[in-house]
């Protein structure tokens, strides 16, 4: 039986490649791909389909609310994270959401395509032999912080979004309010010039902040 998919991607390049590489690999899937969030999540809401593979950063819009803002339509669909992010606590958030996958980008065709055909109560499924994978987070240096002209407290609440805290568990570490830290990640976002959670991650990565 023919499966429907959907790809949401802004990189065009990426998505065409995909559509084109799960159809040479295989005459038995419908696909339809979009890059851009609006059209993507008025489609989803409008039609039922098999498989949804999603970025994690589309339009600057984050790849997780999207997915959430679309838990009703996609009940009865399988959910694959399809990311160039491959972090630990990302992975563990996919997990704890109830999605059926989180892959890498490079990942073979013949390993997504395995993903794709598993049956939705499968266990959740990482690329193999990397689920154990972990980075920790250094602390953001003086040099660092002052071209960003983040504060002290600014510092501590990136080290704990890239550790995978909500809002309100940093207000709880931090002895601040849920409001205080909605302020700071607005403020985060604006002097760091990015979106969501994955684009801060890639922030991290091209300022050596993993080790």
């Amino acid at each position: 039986m023919t499966k429907k998919i959907v790809i949401c991607d802004d990189h065009i390049l990426f998505s065409s490649g995909l559509t084109e590489l799960l159809k040479k690999n295989t005459g038995k899937y419908d696909i339809i791909s979009f890059k851009d969030s609006v059209s993507c999540k008025q489609y989803l809401q409008q039609h039922l389909v098999d498989v949804f593979i999603c970025d994690l950063n589309i339009d600057n819009i984050d790849g997780f609310v999207l997915i959430n803002e679309l838990r009703k339509e996609l009940k009865g669909t399988k959910v694959i994270i399809l990311t160039a992010y491959y972090e630990d606590f990302l992975i563990q958030k996919a997990e704890k959401a109830g999605i059926h996958a989180f892959l890498k980008k490079e990942t073979e065709a013949n390993e997504l395509i395995s993903v794709i055909e598993m049956n939705m109560d499968a266990s959740f499924y990482t690329n193999k032999g990397v689920k154990n994978y972990s980075n920790s987070f250094q602390e953001i240096d003086t040099s660092v912080a002052a071209k960003f002209r983040l504060s002290g407290q600014e510092k501590q609440i990136i080290r704990l979004i890239i550790e995978g805290k909500t809002s309100k568990e940093i207000a709880e570490i931090l002895f601040i309010s849920k409001t205080t830290v909605d302020t700071h990640r607005r403020n985060i976002n604006r002097k760091l010039e990015i979106g969501n959670s994955a684009s801060l991650i890639k922030f991290a990565n091209e300022n050596n902040l993993f080790s």
